[in-house]
């Protein structure tokens, strides 16, 4: 080695580390820094996506949902559209009201979005229409998602019902709230208590009373006022005047009207009932059959017999706290309570907690990268001997020590992807040393040289040969991975750990192949005996009669080519899905019931009732909370989507929560289909059962998503027949279920119109009517009884008894009077006010019947209809293809109803579709032909998975081709040669053939099928960070082989020679990066999400490998070989000595 390249300032760097003092503070730094940080951390199950929603909701009465489309929500809109950072903007116009989400594009600050969005609203109220009467912003994100969910339940229903409950989840959700970090603490379900007053309406008439003389006696009667201090006696004494109603007695007693001189009392005209108001929705819990058999304890057997009533209590935690902790200080908090202050009867389940899924995933993480290390470890010592295996074994903890401080130093969560990218990086980091410690162990072992007689001298020559390799190697891994941080959309934040940890501990890993490694070599390593070669390798044997000839390497490389294409076909073929993301293993299901509009809440909770016993036969599951009439707790899918606004009498929702994943049969996804097939027969028409799963990525409004617009002076009528039409040609498509829209059932409207010359004459308004039918169908608050320790406003409510109160006949006789002084009469001597009479409802107008306006979208000031699929078994890609290849446009001779009919009419007479196995990309399509009306247009990719997934595989090819342009600017910087760099990139494209194969062999093994649909294993974006990662490996390998062969022929061997030398050298370290970066993503396998990746690495390692050996020596062969006659009458030489260096076992 000259003494220029020892000048250089890594050889010197390398010199001075072998003084120990430098490796040694970096070791045990790495070492404190990285426990400091796995301790500290925040922890998550998955990375936060921060993507803000504003809600506004206005209310604009008297308007149907067209006329407030036209008034209020396309000015509105406009309006919103204007603010910076607004991705989208959904409306919803209904009659008399519309809601306005704005949703921000991911990673823009929650406060700075709200802040905006009032400023916008506040400097235009001049622009606001008149008609609007009321509006309301509400700001939704991920840190409102609740992280534990505890059901508050009786066992004794009698002694403690839903209202009980609800008054000691008030009192729990105080003491909740003290705990440090929590944010939001919310009570879900239990009627809260109140002083009904039911009318007597025929008592009501007999006294010449009406209901709204009682209203204002009320209302008038309960008020306390202070007005200020008057001095008495030198004394300052505050004068109030007037009383609150503290007690049944006075209500009772409060005259209400006066009738010929005589007090009308209140209790002569109506019931005064002092308990929980009337049901508007129910929440209960029940056990599972196969819990309700292992129940051990006392306290699960009371509750596994029934169905228990149920309160839910929600913690969310503040923005940038630790999960865990947060959760673990809920939990006990929840345990003291039940010791010191629940009654027994009252009993507590836990329905979510998200700090213990982060705690246990990062745990078994952490125990499968500890395993991952070890299996590494093992073999390196195999192959390389003990002494080798230490050196490797230590670098380890101080590249991940460093990784995990930098994490916590710039807000970096310790999440599954980011434990993912570390163990993904096990098989990239220890590549540097291992090819450190060959080198270095191969020059201890050369003879004697009076230039590097000393065993420092010889470490840092060891380590100048690789220098340039080792350095542009791990340049090209950070340059194949940097690019993922430019992810646009939701994926960008969850792929983002991988962005910054993979090339960060690499590069960490390339410093300590420098300054760690040498000096633990110089200390561990031994002179090895030597083990002279005595016949030609096995890579000599192997690739010699590769390039006997350029006719042999042109065939073998021919041969690569066709199984390249052939590979690549799969995927076209379908034999390899594609998915952006695959299905998790989740503790809980979601299942959304949703009956016509017009159902009651008993229709509700009958229909959820049949689902809970369904539900309940699966031995998977374990507890199952139902609401009917409210919404659940949200989760960040449900934010999404928003089914926190899922509170009408006709939706519900269960709960389902799973046994231990140990316990299972299937992992949560298999649950879900076969879900899917048990619910199937309680699907109807407009009645829709959907069974949810919480994605792992990304979540998205429903699997399968089509928007169908209409275009300007398109009717709302032949929109929702486009959509209609959409909707029977998904039914007919194989494996796609929950086919629903969001349009509405008929819901009728019984209106009562006052004839206002009858009520004039009466001296009624039309106010009066209305506030006499708002009591009698839903109640008016009259004001507030008062008692001091009630938690919340105990409500004097007047209203009709429930019996009284179903039909609209019912309402008929309800006594009004008019207001004194609206209606005059001529006595004689001028005009006085007529007598107040009394009259029944029936008396001021008739009953007519209407329906409620279809509801009125919008996005991104355009109208849609969203037509929703989930599927099951196959991919959005192959639906929406087969789906839009059957589209057919109408023509002039050929209508989309001609076009719909004669498809009907074949399929009547047994025609039959193409098998959905035996389509491709090729050749798509059932041949269903349909067609939608002209003036109306279709997307696929708008609020569905199908979108993201375009977007992340576009956003992945561009990273990888952004980075394999970088790398071959680095390597032709390198290797000052475009050839040399293209031969040492041209193993990463033929990675193609060891993974879509393996993919394909994966699909033809194992249980493929469960409830009756396709559960295949499919290529996902985490498959394709594979293929990034396998360019680095590719690339570092292929890069140090072509050093190794210049090196040679630089040493004057023919181009045979040297490539035989070469490879001989390097067969062995290649070999172990390969094994290392297996056996590093073999315990990947067991993860549900990221098992493609660790599947696209495992095949593609074995083909990458060999394509580094064999492939690029065939290449630079067939582009150098010209050189080789000019060397043919140089001596025989052995340019690099080929003896192996492993260790002695003895």
């Amino acid at each position: 080695m000259s003494e220029q390249q020892n000048s250089h300032p890594i050889d010197k760097a390398v010199r001075y580390s072998l003084k120990g003092g430098l490796p040694l503070f970096l070791f045990m730094f790495a070492l404190v820094a990285g426990i400091i940080a796995l301790q500290v951390t925040p922890r998550e199950e998955e990375p936060q996506i921060v993507v803000p929603m504003i809600e506004v909701m206005v209310d604009a009465p008297n308007l149907s949902a067209r006329q407030v489309e036209r008034q209020v929500t396309t000015s509105l809109e406009k309006l919103l559209t204007q603010i910076s950072g607004v991705e989208h903007v959904y409306s919803t116009s209904l009659d008399g009201q519309l809601s306005v989400i704005l949703r921000f594009y991911v990673g823009e600050d929650r406060e700075d979005a709200l802040l905006n969005t009032y400023n916008k609203l506040y400097a235009n109220q001049n622009l606001i229409p008149a008609v609007v009467q009321n509006w309301l912003l509400k700001p939704v994100e991920v840190d409102d998602v609740p992280i534990v969910m505890i059901g508050l339940t009786s066992s004794d229903e009698q002694q403690y019902n839903d209202v009980a409950l609800h008054r000691i989840a008030q009192e729990v959700s105080t003491l909740l709230q003290g705990i440090e970090n929590t944010s939001e603490v919310k009570v879900i379900g239990g009627r809260q208590r109140k002083i009904q007053v039911e009318l007597d309406v025929t008592a009501l008439a007999a006294y010449q009373t009406s209901a709204l003389n009682v209203y204002d006696a009320i209302r008038l009667s309960n008020q306390l006022r202070q007005s200020s201090a008057v001095v008495m006696g030198a004394k300052a004494v505050l004068i109030e005047s007037g009383d609150v109603l503290r007690s049944i007695d006075e209500l009772n007693n409060l005259v209400v009207n006066m009738v010929n001189g005589k007090a009308v009392l209140l209790q002569d005209v109506a019931t005064v009932i002092d308990g929980p108001e009337t049901v508007k929705a129910y929440q209960w819990l029940e056990y599972s059959h196969q819990a309700k058999q292992d129940s051990q304890s006392s306290e699960d057997k009371a509750l596994s017999q029934q169905a228990n009533p149920m309160v839910t209590i929600s913690v969310a935690k503040q923005k940038g706290t630790n999960a865990v902790s947060v959760a673990q200080d809920v939990l006990n908090k929840m345990a003291e309570l039940k010791a010191d202050f629940l009654p027994p009867e009252v009993h507590y389940k836990i329905l979510r907690d998200y700090g213990q899924t982060a705690n246990e995933k990062v745990n078994d993480l952490t125990s499968s990268l500890a395993f991952a290390i070890f299996t590494v470890v093992v073999f390196i010592a195999i192959f390389l001997g003990w002494r080798a295996a230490i050196v490797v074994g230590l670098a380890i903890p101080v590249c991940y020590g460093l990784t995990l401080m930098l994490d916590l130093v710039l807000g970096y969560s310790i999440n599954r992807v980011t434990l993912f990218a570390l163990i993904l990086s096990l098989g990239l980091l220890v590549d540097d040393p291992i090819t450190g410690i060959d080198n270095i162990s191969r020059f201890l072992n050369l003879p004697k040289d009076k230039d590097k007689n000393t065993r420092g001298e010889r470490i840092v020559a060891a380590m100048a040969e690789i220098r340039s390799p080792l350095i542009m190697s791990t340049i090209s891994i950070i340059l194949a991975f940097v690019p993922l941080a430019f992810i646009t959309g939701m994926m960008g934040p969850y792929m983002a750990p991988m962005a910054f940890n993979v090339p960060i501990s690499v590069t960490i890993s390339g410093f300590v192949a420098f300054l760690i490694t040498p000096w633990l070599a110089s200390k561990i390593l031994k002179k090895e005996e030597i083990i002279e070669e005595s016949k030609r390798s096995f890579y000599d044997r192997m690739l010699s009669p590769l390039i006997a000839n350029k006719m042999r390497s042109k065939l073998g490389l021919w041969l690569v080519l066709v199984l390249f294409i052939a590979a690549s076909l799969l995927p076209l073929l379908r034999s390899v899905p594609l998915k952006l993301l695959p299905f998790d293993n989740k503790n809980e299901i979601q299942l959304l019931i949703d009956l016509p509009e017009s159902s009651t809440l008993e229709d509700s909770a009958a229909l959820t009732q049949q689902v809970i016993e369904i539900a309940k036969t699966l031995p998977e599951v374990s507890l199952l909370a139902a609401y009917v009439g409210e919404a659940s707790p949200m989760d960040f899918n449900g934010m999404v989507r928003q089914y926190y606004q899922r509170n009408a009498p006709y939706q519900a929702e269960v709960r389902v929560i799973l046994v231990d994943k140990a316990e299972r049969e299937h992992q949560s996804h298999g649950v879900v289909l076969r879900l899917r097939e048990l619910l199937a027969p309680l699907q109807a028409l407009n009645t829709h059962i959907k069974v949810v799963e919480v994605p792992p990525g990304p979540p998205v409004l429903s699997t399968l998503v089509a928007e169908v617009y209409a275009e300007p002076f398109v009717d709302l009528a032949t929109q929702q027949q486009a959509a209609t039409i959409l909707m029977q040609r998904l039914k007919q498509e194989p494996y796609v279920v929950e086919v629903d829209s969001s349009m509405t059932a008929t819901q009728k409207i019984s209106r009562f119109v006052v004839d206002k010359q009858k009520a004039a004459l009466s001296g009624i308004s039309t106010t009066d009517v209305n506030q006499t039918l708002d009591l009698a169908v839903q109640g008016l608050s009259a004001g507030v009884f008062q008692r001091e320790n009630e938690a919340t406003p105990l409500q004097i409510e007047l209203k009709l008894p429930f019996s009284s109160a179903n039909q609209t006949s019912d309402f008929s006789t309800l006594p009004l009077k008019g207001m004194l002084g609206i209606a005059q009469q001529d006595a004689g001597v001028g005009l006085q006010p007529a007598p107040q009479p009394i009259v029944s409802l029936a008396e001021l107008g008739q009953w007519q019947t209407l329906e409620v306006s279809q509801p009125i979208l919008h996005k991104d000031l355009r109208p849609v209809i969203y037509v929703m699929a989930e599927l099951s078994g196959r991919t959005p890609a192959e639906v929406i293809a087969d789906i839009t290849s059957d589209r057919i446009l109408p023509s002039e001779n050929n209508s989309f109803a001609d076009i719909n009919q004669a498809m009907a009419d074949k399929q009547a007479s047994g025609w039959q579709t193409s098998d959905w196995e035996t389509r491709n990309y090729l050749n798509s399509g059932a041949g269903i032909n349909w067609a939608v009306p002209e003036g109306v247009s279709i997307n696929f990719g708008g609020e569905g998975e199908w979108l993201i997934t375009i977007d992340v595989f576009r956003d992945m090819g561009i990273a990888f081709a952004f980075a394999l342009v970088g790398i071959f600017f680095v390597l032709r910087w390198q290797t000052a040669s475009s050839g040399l760099a293209l031969i040492i990139m041209s193993a990463i494209p033929l990675t193609i053939i060891g993974i879509m194969p393996g993919f394909w062999l994966m699909n033809q093994f194992g249980e493929r099928w469960i409830g009756g649909a396709p559960d295949p294993v499919l290529f996902t974006a985490t498959a394709m960070i594979g293929m990034i990662a396998l360019a680095g490996i590719v690339v570092r390998n292929s890069l140090i082989l072509v050093e190794f062969i210049t090196l040679a022929r630089s040493q004057g061997a023919d181009i045979k020679q040297a490539l035989l030398a070469a490879g001989t050298v390097r067969m062995r370290p290649v070999l172990l990066t390969a094994g290392t970066t297996l056996l590093g993503n073999v315990v990947i396998i067991l993860d549900p999400v990221f098992s493609g990746l660790a599947l696209a690495i495992i095949f593609g390692i074995i083909a990458s490998t060999f394509f580094s050996l064999f492939v690029v020596p065939m290449v630079y062969f067939l582009v150098f070989d010209k050189d080789s006659d000019v060397n043919t009458d140089k001596p025989q030489v052995n340019p690099l000595p080929t003896s192996s260096t492993q260790e002695n076992p003895a």
